[in-house]
C-alpha cells in the first residue's frame, strides 16, 4: 500500500501533528527527512524494493523474530528510507535502538494495528495541508496563552518542526527567540506595535523549505504579530506605571520632611532610603526625555536590572546604595554598563559624591546632575565624576550654543582657517595648563616648539595669549567651540 504526493511532510511534522505523534519514540534521528511513501511490510523482502523517503511499517508478521527489527533497519537504511515503525509488543531489544541510533534512522513503536495505522500515515501524507492546518490551529490557540515575547515566539520554535523562529528590534537586536534565526532568515514579517507603527520583525530559518511548508510557517508568523503586540502594549503600560510611580516616591523622598507614607512606598518599591548613597544623572541631547524614557528604561532594566532609572526634566537618574559604594566604582559600574546598553539614543553620565541619608541622596542627584551636563560636553568623555571636575562644574552651566556662536564670530579668523580647530584646541590647552607649552604639548599628543609655533601664528592672527584681560574670555571661547553640538540637519 503507498500514498505519493508533491508536497510532502517531514518526519518531524508527522510526529508534532501527525499519526506519529501516537507513537513512542524510540530513536529520533533525521527528522527533517521527508516522507513520500508509506509501506506496510509483510515480509522483509519488501523492504528491499522501498523507495526513498518511505515510512516503513512492519506488520507482526514482518516484525517477528529476534533480529527481524534489526534487518528491517539496515534495509532501511539501506534504501534510504524516512522511518521505521514497529508495532510495540513484538519488543525492540536495546542492541536494536543502538544500531538505529549509529544508522540514525527514526524507529518508532506503536500500539495500533498495523494496517490501521499505516492507513492513518498514508491519509496524512496524502492531505498534507489538512495536517499543517491542526498545527496553524494549536499554534494560535497557544498564542493566546502565551503572555510575553519569549513565550510567543518559543511557540514557534517547540510546535513548529524544523524552523527557528526569532523577533527582532528595529536594530537587529534579538529580543525574543533564537539568535541562530536572525543569520541569513527565510522569512520576515514585520510586527506593528499597539501605534501601528512596525517596532520588530519575526524571522525565521526553515530546515526544509517546501513552498506549502513556507507558507504555513508565514501563516503562523502572521498569527502571532497581535498577540506580540497586545503583549507590547502591556508591557509598556506596566512600565509608564512603574515609571510614573517611581517618579512620584522619588518627588516625595526628596522633599525637606519626607512623610512616613513616602518612606514606606520606598522600601516597597525596593528602595533603601538610608545609608551611603551615590547618585547617577544620565542626559541625552537634542532628544526629548518623554519620547526616549520608554526605549531607554527598557534597555536600561536588561543591563542594570533591578536598579531604577527615573525621568527628569532634563534626563535620567538612578543611585547605588551600600555602605562599600564609592563614586569610583559607580562611575566604572556605568561606564561598563553604557558600553553595553543596546539605547536607542547617545548618552552622557554624571556621577555624584557619596551622601548619607536623604539629604545626602538630594546633594548627590545636584551633584551628578550637574557632572553629566559637562560630561555631554567634553568630547571623548562619556562618564564623569563630580569630584574630580573642581570649579569646571560651572561650566555646566553656561549656555554653550550662545557662547559658541558669538566665540564663531569674535574668532572668525581663527574659526575659519583650515586648521582652526587645532588652533582653538591650542589656546584651550595652554590656557588649561596655566600657560606651560610643555604641559600643554603632552595633552596635545605633540612637541613643545609645535605649540610654540601655533601660538605664533595665533599672534599673526591677533590673538595674544600674554595680555591678562583676554585670557578668561578666550578661555571660555574655546570651550564653547569645543564642546557646542553641531547644528542639527
Amino acid at each position: 500500500m503507498s500514498s505519493r504526493v508533491r508536497e510532502e511532510l517531514s518526519v518531524a511534522e508527522l510526529v508534532h501533528y501527525g499519526p506519529l505523534g501516537r507513537a513512542r519514540a524510540l530513536v529520533t534521528a533525521d527528522l527533517d527527512r521527508r516522507v513520500s511513501v508509506v509501506e506496510l511490510v509483510g515480509e522483509l523482502d519488501q523492504v528491499r524494493r522501498c523507495r526513498p523517503h518511505t515510512a516503513i511499517v512492519l506488520h507482526h508478521a514482518a516484525a517477528h523474530g529476534v533480529w527481524a527489527v534489526e534487518s528491517a533497519l539496515r534495509l532501511a537504511w539501506e534504501r534510504g528510507a524516512s522511518c521505521v515503525v514497529a508495532p510495540e509488543d513484538v519488543g525492540v531489544p536495546a542492541s536494536t535502538v543502538q544500531l538505529a541510533e549509529r544508522l540514525r534512522v527514526a524507529l518508532f513503536t506503536v500500539s495500533d494495528d498495523p494496517a490501521r495505522y499505516a492507513l492513518d500515515l498514508a491519509g496524512a501524507i496524502a492531505s498534507p495541508s489538512a495536517a499543517r492546518a491542526v498545527l496553524t490551529a494549536r499554534c494560535a490557540e497557544l498564542f493566546g496563552e502565551r503572555g510575553g515575547l519569549r513565550g510567543i515566539v518559543g511557540v514557534v520554535n517547540a510546535e513548529v518542526p524544523g524552523v527557528s523562529a526569532a523577533l527582532l528590534g528595529t536594530d537587529g537586536r534579538v529580543l525574543a527567540g533564537r539568535s541562530a534565526a536572525a543569520t541569513d532568515p527565510v522569512l520576515r514579517v514585520p510586527v506593528p506595535g499597539p501605534d501601528g507603527r512596525p517596532w520588530a520583525e519575526l524571522v525565521a530559518r526553515l530546515s526544509t523549505d517546501s513552498p506549502g511548508r513556507v507558507e504555513v510557517v508565514r501563516t503562523i508568523l502572521q498569527l502571532a504579530r497581535a498577540p506580540l503586540a497586545a503583549a507590547v502594549a502591556r508591557s509598556r503600560l506596566a512600565l509608564a506605571d512603574r515609571v510614573a510611580k517611581d517618579q512620584l516616591i522619588l518627588a516625595a523622598l526628596l522633599r525637606d520632611e519626607p512623610s512616613p507614607e513616602a518612606e514606606q512606598a520606598a522600601a516597597d518599591a525596593g528602595w533603601r532610603p538610608t545609608g551611603n548613597h551615590v547618585a547617577v544623572a544620565l542626559r541625552a541631547e537634542g532628544v526629548p526625555v518623554a519620547d526616549a524614557t520608554p526605549g531607554l528604561v527598557a534597555h536600561w532594566q536588561e543591563t542594570f536590572h533591578t536598579r531604577p532609572l527615573i525621568p527628569t526634566a532634563d534626563g535620567w537618574v538612578t543611585w547605588w546604595t551600600g555602605d562599600e559604594v564609592t563614586p569610583g566604582g559607580v562611575a566604572r559600574a556605568v561606564e561598563r554598563g553604557l558600553s553595553r546598553l543596546s539605547a536607542p539614543v547617545a548618552l552622557a553620565a554624571g556621577v555624584g559624591r557619596a551622601g548619607r541619608d536623604l539629604p545626602g541622596l538630594r546633594r548627590s542627584l545636584t551633584e551628578a546632575g550637574l557632572a553629566a551636563a559637562l560630561a555631554g560636553r567634553v568630547e571623548g568623555s562619556r562618564v564623569q565624576c563630580f569630584a574630580d571636575l573642581g570649579p569646571r562644574v560651572v561650566l555646566a552651566c553656561l549656555p554653550v550654543a550662545e557662547v559658541a556662536a558669538a566665540a564663531g564670530v569674535a574668532l572668525r579668523e581663527v574659526v575659519e582657517s583650515p586648521d582652526g580647530r587645532t588652533l582653538v584646541a591650542t589656546i584651550a590647552a595652554v590656557l588649561d595648563c596655566g600657560g606651560s607649552t610643555g604641559q600643554a604639548g603632552a595633552r596635545l599628543g605633540v612637541h613643545r616648539n609645535t605649540v610654540i609655533g601655533r601660538l605664533d601664528r595665533l599672534r599673526a592672527k591677533g590673538i595674544d595669549l600674554d595680555v591678562p584681560e583676554r585670557r578668561l574670555a578666550l578661555h571660555i571661547a574655546c570651550y564653547a567651540l569645543l564642546n557646542a553640538q553641531p547644528p542639527s540637519r
